[in-house]
């Protein structure tokens, strides 16, 4: 997960130890389908948000995007990317905001945002990250965002994320506060809440979006039948 809102700090102490972690495991179980609801990036303009060490900003270049810019709340992170992009260059720029008070930053044709929406702080803060996503968007763009399964139980043993733990769960309103914990010495700690559908919904529709559309997440470690993920969704909004 990418560096966002609930606490800023939060990445900007583990970043590194969390990139390390990300890149050595390839814990990106959402990626293809991120890929396949992206669809063609040929010559598209497509905007980041919560980039983190900037791999779908620099995955939208590979797939053909004339420009791709990442944002992230967390200074570490930025640095990172950028420090990427001097090392392995790949046409990608990278910006620090916070993506619930995002300034226009151009008219793009997608929005990805792997890992934001269940960074904010209740619902208020959500509406103001759809906001800022819809503000950037140009006429017929689209969002793909992956986030927390609404349905996620941390009591289902048959629900419980790949290859990390949920340590804390705390009911809030309309929601779940977590604290997921991945296997690495010392533990990295990420704090973020499950949100309720209806606070995407409704977010997504003050945004002034009116196609939102939920996506299982399928991959071949995927826990349910069906091959769709438990712990994690997709979401396109247009």
């Amino acid at each position: 997960m990418a560096a966002q809102e609930r606490e800023p700090a939060q990445y900007d102490v583990i970043g590194e130890r969390y990139s390390d972690f990300k890149r050595h495991h390839g814990l990106s179980p959402e990626e293809p389908t991120v890929r396949a609801l992206l669809g063609d990036l040929t010559g598209a303009r497509v905007l980041d948000l919560a980039c983190g060490f900037g791999q779908y900003t620099r995955l939208a270049r590979r797939l053909g995007a004339a420009r791709a810019e990442g944002v992230d709340i967390s200074a570490e992170m930025v640095a990172q990317a950028r420090q990427q992009e001097e090392r392995d260059p790949a046409g990608a720029v990278y910006h620090q905001y916070d993506a619930a008070a995002l300034p226009v930053l151009g008219s793009f044709d997608a929005v990805v945002a792997i890992w934001l929406f269940n960074y904010a702080e209740d619902p208020g803060r959500m509406a103001d990250m759809f906001r800022g996503v819809r503000a950037n968007l140009a006429a017929g763009g689209r969002l793909v965002a992956v986030t927390v399964h609404p349905g996620y139980d941390p009591d289902d043993p048959d629900r419980q994320p790949l290859r990390a733990r949920i340590t804390a769960a705390r009911p809030v309103p309309r929601g779940t506060a977590l604290v997921l914990e991945f296997p690495v010495e010392p533990p990295v700690e990420l704090s973020f809440t499950r949100w309720d559908a209806d606070v995407y919904e409704q977010s997504a529709r003050a945004a002034g979006f009116t196609d939102l559309t939920w996506h299982p997440v399928t991959h071949p470690e995927a826990g349910t039948p069906d091959g769709g993920d438990p712990f994690i969704v997709a979401l396109t909004c247009e």
